[in-house]
């Protein structure tokens, strides 16, 4: 079998390395039954994400399975379809603070984000033209505390690793206001000149894996936006 070699970030329960040093989580078991259906095998490394950028610009990796659409990849990558694991993006609060409906809520707010993590361009925008610097926290655990001891209004982070942080750390009254929610996909490095062919088969396999009985197809269509708007 041809060897795929594919980066991830650390994101439980979606991707994580375990005890023994190995990947598991939803989209790394996922991404080997495709590669494996497609005549594949995948050879993981865990990076943080901006050397994840750069391997896939480089071509040390093949493939990330990661957010579409994002601006600093354009050009030198292709992108599979949506897959079935969607990333939601919170502002986590207590029951004391207000509910946020828009981004506008969230101005000059104090708030706490989570190192390593990327944040879409508005949230980003966002975080440059607040009159309070965010506390950058070194993971969800530790964001979670400084939450609890009234640092900040809200906590920026993804649903994924919180609810597993929630699960060692429960935060009584802690509420999730959504933020955005996007779909993963595979992007797919250009310097490997199979790039194309590579997202074409992946997307085939997931829709045998879905619908054995759907017929295959190809991967076309207009891209679609996945921003985060207020």
């Amino acid at each position: 079998m041809r060897e795929l070699r594919a980066g991830y970030i650390h994101f439980p329960p979606i991707a994580y390395t375990d005890e023994n040093g190995n990947a598991q989580g939803t989209i790394i078991d996922l991404t080997n039954e495709l590669a494996a259906m497609s005549g594949y095998r995948v050879k993981w490394v865990n990076y943080p994400i901006n050397r994840i950028y750069r391997t896939l610009n480089t071509g040390d990796i093949d493939l990330w399975p990661g957010s579409p659409n994002v601006p600093a990849l354009e050009g030198f990558t292709v992108e599979s379809q949506p897959l079935g694991i969607s990333v939601k993006l919170c502002a986590f609060a207590l029951t004391r603070s207000p509910a946020v409906h828009s981004l506008t809520d969230l101005q000059d707010r104090s708030l706490i984000t989570i190192r390593g993590y990327t944040y879409r361009e508005q949230l980003r925008t966002l975080f440059s033209s607040n009159s309070r610097t965010p506390i950058v926290a070194p993971n969800n655990h530790a964001a979670m505390q400084l939450l609890l001891r009234g640092r900040a209004d809200y906590l920026i982070s993804y649903g994924h690793p919180m609810q597993e942080a929630m699960g060692d750390y429960a935060l009584q009254g802690t509420r999730c206001h959504k933020l955005d929610e996007w779909p993963l996909v595979y992007v797919i490095s250009r310097k490997n000149p199979h790039a194309r062919q590579i997202a074409e088969q992946f997307d085939q396999a997931f829709q045998a894996y879905r619908q054995p009985d759907a017929a295959p197809q190809p991967l076309r269509g207009n891209p679609q936006s996945f921003a985060t708007t207020p």
